[in-house]
Formats: structure tokens, C-alpha cells, sequence
């Protein structure tokens, strides 16, 4: 499979039927933590069903027979399957990517003017991504800081050590038809085979697809409502 494939979810047209059928799929340990959610309890839940139809394409079981597992670094994958996968949700939209390649990652945000964006990226963005951002009018600054931001989550998904290991050690550069990266040596994530892609889904919501393989891998979408032919 020379492909990555990104499958996209719209909650906000899930019907009371597909929530329904994800309280069945999902795990007991998914349905206790769906439980525990004060906000964002439908979004958590959608997410589960999307994942464990689209997983159980790829594996041949059943959704609810999808076994999940974890590494030491908290990243999950699947049982006994080279499947990589990862998963993210933002607003109204999930996403799941899924490929052979030999790391993935995705994240998916809605761009939120209301936080004090240069503020987050002087604490914890690379400095001299923070520079560029000061360098930008007000009207364009939210949109490089979550270009910046969807591409660095990606990455440390992709990776399973999680944005905690410092979104300043990976320094994006973008142009109107690249993306590249300089990657800290502290991280042992390899900086050979990184590629990255990115998308706008709206004015308001960016993605990013972080994966490390030798190959240059095309993405593909679907939408996970339309239930297309197997990919």
C-alpha cells in the first residue's frame, strides 16, 4: 500500500443510529471513559466509531473485535496487524489516517483567534518560528500558528512521545509549496524519511499528516459516511 489514507468524519451528521452502534462497538474501558467526559462526551464517542469501522476494513473483524494496545510511550496500535494508524478530532470533524508506513500521525484543529496565540508560540514554539509569526500581520498570524501547530501534533503522534517532549524541538519552515523540517537530535526520532502534509478543510480547521517512510507515500481520502469500496 503505497498510500496514506485519511478518512474524514463529519459529527454533525451522525444520526442517532451511529451513536447507538458505537455504544455497541466501543470497549468497556472506551464506554467508562466516555462516561467520565463533562464536554466533548459525542465528539469522544464519534471518534470510537469511526475508528473501529474503519480499522476493522483493514484487520477483516468485527468493530467491536478491533483489539487495541499501547506502546510504552502511550501510543496505541493495533494487535498483531502493521497497520499504523492515528486519530484526532477538532470541532465537528474527526479524522483517522491509516498506512504501512513506518510511523504516522495526524491532527486536526479549528483555528481559534480568541487565544493568545503569540503568547503560547513565545512559550513553546522554536524561536525562530515565533519570530516569523511576530513578523506577520494580525489577520494571517492565527493561521501560520495553526499550520504550525497541527504539523508539530502530527509529528509527536507519529512519534508516540507526545507534544510533552517540546514543540520547540522540531522547527517547521513552510513556503507556498514545501514544508520542512529540522529536528532536534535529543528527540531519536531520525530526521531521514520525515515527510509532511498539509491541508485546509475550511477557512477555520487545518490538518497535518506527519509519516516516516522512505517512500513518498500519496494521501487518499474518503468520507467515513459514504462507505466506499475498501480502499
Amino acid at each position: 500500500m503505497n498510500t496514506v489514507c485519511l478518512w474524514l468524519l463529519d459529527i454533525n451528521q451522525l444520526t442517532a443510529a451511529h451513536y447507538a452502534e458505537a455504544e455497541r462497538i466501543m470497549s468497556d474501558s472506551e464506554q467508562e471513559r466516555a462516561q467520565k467526559f463533562i464536554r466533548g462526551k459525542e465528539a469522544y464517542i464519534a471518534s470510537r466509531w469511526l475508528l473501529r469501522k474503519v480499522l476493522a476494513r483493514y484487520t477483516g473483524s468485527a468493530p467491536e473485535a478491533v483489539t487495541l494496545l499501547r506502546s510504552n510511550r502511550g501510543k496505541p496500535f493495533l494487535a498483531q496487524s502493521n497497520i499504523q494508524f492515528s486519530l484526532s478530532h477538532s470541532s465537528h470533524w474527526a479524522l483517522l489516517a491509516v498506512g504501512d508506513a513506518l510511523l504516522i500521525g495526524a491532527d486536526i484543529e479549528e483555528v481559534k483567534t480568541t487565544r493568545d496565540l503569540t503568547g503560547i508560540a513565545e512559550s513553546y514554539y522554536h524561536h525562530n518560528e515565533f519570530t516569523r509569526l511576530q513578523g506577520l500581520d494580525t489577520a494571517t498570524q492565527a493561521d501560520y500558528f495553526y499550520r504550525l501547530w497541527t504539523l508539530k501534533e502530527a509529528f509527536f503522534k507519529a512519534t508516540g512521545s507526545g507534544i510533552s517532549a517540546g514543540l520547540d524541538k522540531i522547527e517547521f519552515t513552510l513556503t507556498a509549496n514545501n514544508i520542512s523540517a529540522s529536528i532536534a537530535s535529543e528527540l531519536d526520532a531520525g530526521s531521514v524519511y520525515w515527510q509532511f502534509q498539509q491541508w485546509a478543510l475550511s477557512a477555520h480547521d487545518y490538518c497535518a499528516l506527519a509519516y516516516k517512510d522512505p517512500r513518498n507515500l500519496h494521501a487518499k481520502w474518503f468520507d467515513a459516511l459514504a462507505t466506499p469500496a475498501f480502499p
